[in-house]
């Protein structure tokens, strides 16, 4: 199963290196971590919500 990243929109396979938000569910890959930003932060605080961090995920 493929999956878009939320940032780039480029398809990953499922069990893909992620970085998932803990508060929100925003998820992006790796090449996107060092260049997303928006209203709330960037990098490992996530750009979408408050208070969320990102987190790596594998599944």
């Amino acid at each position: 199963m493929w999956i878009p990243c939320q940032c780039c929109g480029q398809q990953y396979p499922q069990d893909w290196r992620w970085f998932v938000c803990d508060t929100c569910g925003y998820r992006i890959c790796p090449s996107c971590l060092g260049r997303h930003s928006g209203t709330y932060g960037s990098g490992y605080k996530c750009s979408q919500c408050a208070f969320g961090h990102m987190k790596e995920k594998t599944r």
